[in-house]
């Protein structure tokens, strides 16, 4: 017999609607897509098969066929033993418990015990409930109770309004175990299932996205998409016509996320200035991939790496497994198969002595898995064809992120900036050295936020800079009295310094063995009366700093440098 589970689903959640509502948290239509998985999800016990053909075969017969009511009414019994998918559902979440149950010959009221299906403790027996006791959907838990020994004939006087009455009471139980073991049980029927991974990526993004440039009143940064232009090397020998030589030659651009998908290659190196929006597109990218691969379950699933976080402890494919949390089995089956995009932002914010040991490892990916997609960002001077290989006949195309060209600083504008477009606009016309430093979108976003609080536009990107950092101290003075700007000033400008030094670009630094003894150097060195732990967490919260796995970087490379830059004005370094 076929069963029509898309039908049988639209009658359960329009029998349940009215009940199932009183508890915000329910999510039915998930629930119960879950509980059709598990009544015809496979186990090894025999006692239990009647519940992947019984109980689908009754609910087909009662909610879609055009049956007499007496007919529905012998049908019903198959429905309303609940204890056989009961029994199911404990052994999927808890084996030993249920041999405990099988062994001892318990029944249902031990099986509800042991689901955690009666928070009440209600008594089975009864016909009413106290006020405190009618939740949880007890009162259809005692009415299932009692159905646990029903005979077809004794449904048989039943009415149309008593049969429904009780099938209600029945479906809401099943919801109810199925919803109150939900994530044990999606992983027992759906072991490989990524749904609880994307989401977790949907949610990063949003957390990424608040780490971006705060502009007051605007909760997000709305995303204005970059153009790329590939580099195109001259070859000194070329062979074949001149046709073959020239389509060589023709340098491909557009937009990153549709050079992706026209491209023949599966390798992409995106270059860009510090602040040309490098993380942002692949952070965008990475966020709509998710999206699709919730949508369907032939697309790739997008994994993202902030390289200056990895440390030498760190083995990439590993790391892979990890953020999957999945089997290594089916990850590296997933590899070989190429249904991963897998995005590495940032190989110039590698630390300096890790460069050798992560560079190979990202080119051993290429060769060991050749078919997933991946994308790479970093500055210019970061990368110089380390992943090309003639043994391998891969070269792979290197894209550059071109400036902002005046459409699209238009866009960007009305996007994040429309109560001070006019008055930007009108001055980037008219210097044009402006213009060519908010071509970057770093730079126009934090001349936005200037603009909106102080009013002025500064002319030069240091200034810009500055005006910017002064507003996010201004804030959280007036949010807290004794916070110091100069000293959260001071303590900033070292730590750029050192760690510039120390790394060599904007790589994550362990807190206790590398942050904290730079800061107190320099506490030891001012004489300040500072906690620095406070000192840390307000920089995180303002965005300057950002951690991840106890690895502190600045949020972004730009505030590093000019944060470096202010250190050596006034210490007199070069």
């Amino acid at each position: 017999m076929n069963i029509n589970w898309i039908d049988i689903k639209t009658e359960i959640l329009a029998e349940t609607k009215d009940i199932l509502q009183t508890d915000q948290n329910f999510n039915a239509s998930e629930v119960v897509d879950l509980f059709m998985k598990v009544l015809l999800h496979p186990i090894k016990e025999a006692d239990l098969d009647g519940v992947a053909t019984r109980i689908p075969h009754a609910l087909q017969k009662v909610l879609l066929e055009n049956l007499s009511r007496l007919d529905k009414n012998a049908y019903f019994p198959d429905v309303a033993k609940i204890e056989p998918y009961l029994r199911k559902v404990l052994l999927l979440v808890d084996a030993e418990s249920y041999q405990q149950v099988v062994n001892s010959r318990d029944g249902l009221s031990m099986i509800i015990s042991l689901l955690g299906l009666n928070p009440n403790n209600v008594n089975f027996n009864w016909t009413s409930l106290f006020p405190n006791q009618n939740t949880h959907f007890a009162e259809h838990l005692i009415k299932v109770y009692q159905c646990r020994n029903l005979e077809s004939h004794q449904c048989k006087e039943w009415n149309q309004a008593k049969f429904y009455d009780e099938l209600r009471s029945v479906l809401v139980m099943y919801l109810f175990a199925t919803q109150k073991h939900f994530k044990i049980l999606k992983l027992a029927v759906e072991p490989n299932d990524l749904t609880d991974y994307l989401q977790k990526q949907l949610q990063f993004f949003k957390i990424w996205q608040s780490r971006f440039v705060h502009i007051e009143g605007k909760e997000e940064f709305s995303e204005v998409e970059l153009y790329a232009k590939e580099v195109i090397e001259e070859n000194e020998e070329e062979n074949g016509n001149d046709d073959d030589i020239q389509n060589k030659n023709v340098a491909r651009e557009g937009k990153i996320d549709d050079l992706r998908k026209r491209i023949p290659e599966k390798q992409m190196i995106i270059l860009g200035d510090v602040g040309m929006g490098k993380s942002t597109t692949l952070q965008y990218l990475h966020f709509k991939d998710a999206q699709i691969a919730l949508q369907g379950k032939n697309t790739l699933i997008p994994i993202y790496f902030e390289l200056k976080n990895l440390t030498d402890k760190d083995d990439i494919v590993q790391k892979i497994i990890d953020k999957i949390g999945k089997s290594k089995e089916f990850t590296l089956n997933m590899l070989k198969k190429g249904r991963f995009s897998i995005c590495f932002d940032g190989l110039n914010e590698i630390e300096k002595n890790l460069k050798i040991k992560i560079f190979t490892q990202i080119k051993n990916l290429f060769t060991d898995y050749p078919e997933n997609y991946y994308l790479i960002t970093s500055r210019p001077q970061g990368y110089n064809h380390e992943f090309d290989d003639s043994l391998e006949k891969r070269k792979i195309p290197v894209f550059v992120l071109q400036k902002m060209q005046d459409f699209q600083i238009s866009e960007f504008l009305d996007k994040n900036g429309k109560q001070v477009k006019a008055q930007i606009q009108e001055e980037i016309n008219i210097n044009n050295r402006l213009k060519k430093i908010v071509q970057t979108p770093l730079m126009l976003i934090m001349l936005i936020a200037v603009v909106l609080k102080e009013g002025i536009i500064p002319s030069e990107k240091g200034k810009i800079i500055r005006a910017f950092m002064l507003s996010l101290y201004e804030r959280e003075q007036k949010q807290q009295i004794d916070f110091d700007k100069e000293i959260f000033h001071l303590l900033l400008c070292y730590l750029g310094y050192q760690t510039k030094d120390l790394t060599g670009s904007n790589s994550g630094l362990d807190r206790d063995e590398y942050i904290l003894p730079i800061l107190e150097e320099r506490q030891k060195q001012l004489g300040i009366p500072i906690n620095l732990l406070d000192f840390l967490r307000k920089a995180i919260d303002l965005n300057v700093l950002v951690m991840d796995d106890n690895q502190y970087s600045f949020t972004h490379e730009l505030y590093q440098e000019y944060y470096a830059a202010e250190f050596i004005h006034h210490s007199g370094k070069v």
